[in-house]
């Protein structure tokens, strides 16, 4: 519906962005002084089993890829929720099958685990001289209960929110998408694989060199959003160019 009045996906993110554009600034300074080998980050996605198809043949560089498998795979609904650090990759792992649907339990059971792989916070210590994995990065999904919140900061870790709207900071998405990929590649080499399997499996397959690169991009995106680092006559002016605009097709 959104396309058929001139708004991309793209388009619709960055107004919604551009609404909250002091709280992405604040939370890129703040950020921008956090190794990455300290920073965890967490997150859940869904993958719609029912029809899982993927694209198949060749296109042109820039034109989507339009030609689908013929034989989809129906699949059970899954529900993951991952923690993805810089040093070891994926820190800590929960797939729970959908229905029921996920709510703020699987959240708490997932950050009690989470707690003790993570490395306590040093207060008042210069960032190189912290532990690796010692802050949490996360989103504010309404499945995230302040009881997680009380479990992982009596472990030591720190937390650290993502302003609304802001899904390209994070490195994970990319590493999410990695794993559909993977996951739709399982279902379709291998059928007979258990669901579950296939998606420990999938997660387990996304090399910790991919993860790397995710968080190296999610850097270059964050420094992106400082005006004085890339702003008029900035050090880094011209050298981090925004991304690609997504244009809607024009309405015919």
């Amino acid at each position: 519906m959104l396309r058929l009045i001139g708004f991309s996906v793209k388009k619709a993110e960055r107004l919604a962005s551009e609404r909250c554009t002091a709280l992405v600034v604040a939370h890129c300074r703040l950020a921008r002084h956090i190794p990455d080998r300290c920073i965890v980050v967490a997150d859940e996605t869904h993958t719609y089993g029912s029809a899982m198809i993927r694209p198949r043949g060749r296109s042109l560089v820039g034109q989507p890829l339009k030609a689908l498998a013929p034989d989809p795979r129906p699949r059970q609904r899954f529900s993951s929720i991952v923690a993805i650090s810089y040093n070891t990759g994926i820190l800590e792992l929960s797939v729970n099958e959908v229905p029921p649907a996920q709510s703020g339990d699987y959240w708490l059971a997932f950050c009690t685990s989470l707690a003790g792989r993570m490395n306590g916070y040093v207060p008042g210590a210069l960032w190189d001289e912290q532990p690796p994995d010692c802050v949490l990065l996360y989103d504010n999904a309404s499945v995230h209960n302040p009881a997680a919140d009380e479990i992982l900061t009596m472990n030591g870790a720190l937390l650290l929110h993502l302003p609304p709207y802001c899904p390209n900071l994070p490195s994970i998405e990319p590493t999410l998408a990695d794993y559909k990929r993977a996951v739709r590649d399982l279902a379709y080499h291998h059928p007979e694989m258990p669901d579950r399997l296939s998606h420990v499996l999938a997660f387990a397959s996304i090399p910790l060199t991919s993860i790397q690169g995710h968080y190296r991009e999610a850097r270059r995106e964050l420094w992106r959003h400082l005006p004085e680092l890339t702003g008029p006559g900035m050090p880094l002016e011209g050298v981090l160019p925004r991304l690609p605009v997504e244009l809607a097709p024009p309405l015919p």
